[in-house]
């Protein structure tokens, strides 16, 4: 069981930015990606992600909303342990990952440097569905905040919003956990005032439709 919590905060952190300043923790893109909201919005140049397995079922450019641009120095792949460290207790985290069947995981972290949107991807493989549906079923349990009435994404699927009162200004989160085969996914969204589920939706949807 794990919840992901570091993901959560590096939306936090994203988010906690002035108007008009780049994140924080989102130095600007380099090679295809500008870092620069028009060139994203307009010409949305082809993202150039750390290669790695599972890559292509994290969000490319097109699947982004407008404006939004990858960090990449937030983004690659993970082994069990990075993947564990994203919980409260990594050494329980990485033990279920290992009896769950984990194999490998990738990471894609996105931000609008205008306004302080923030989107982050996480995407992990099991050995079995059996494992996957396990492993998602821990993560479920884990979960937090409001529940969103939504149309199910792959195979099972959980829509939470929560607050970010400690962004600046105050925000909000929307999660999509989501499986789809042996793969599964967590879709962290986070803008304020307000986060629209239908936006991490969609990022949800397009990804499911790729494995």
């Amino acid at each position: 069981m794990r919840a992901f919590l570091s993901v959560l905060l590096v939306c936090l952190a994203l988010t906690s930015c002035s108007d008009g300043d780049a994140p924080d923790a989102a130095p600007a893109p380099s090679g295809s990606a500008s870092g620069s909201a028009s060139a994203a919005s307009s010409a949305a140049p082809n993202i150039v992600l750390p290669p790695g397995p599972l890559q292509e079922l994290v969000p490319e450019s097109a699947d982004l909303p407008p404006g939004m641009v990858a960090i990449l120095s937030g983004s690659g792949p993970r082994d069990v342990k990075a993947i564990a460290a994203y919980s409260a207790d990594a050494t329980k985290a990485q033990g279920l990952l290992v009896q769950h069947g984990f194999r490998n995981a990738y990471v894609g972290q996105y931000a609008d440097p205008a306004t302080g949107r923030v989107l982050s991807v996480v995407v992990s493989r099991f050995a079995t569905a059996a494992g996957a549906t396990a492993d998602l079923a821990g993560d479920l349990t884990a979960s937090t905040g409001e529940l969103i009435q939504a149309a199910t994404v792959g195979e099972q699927s959980q829509v939470r919003k929560q607050p970010l009162p400690s962004a600046k200004p105050p925000g909000q989160l929307v999660t999509v956990r989501f499986r789809k085969g042996v793969t599964t996914w967590l879709v962290a969204y986070g803008s304020a005032p307000q986060a629209d589920p239908d936006v991490a939706l969609k990022v949800a949807r397009t990804l499911a439709g790729r494995a």
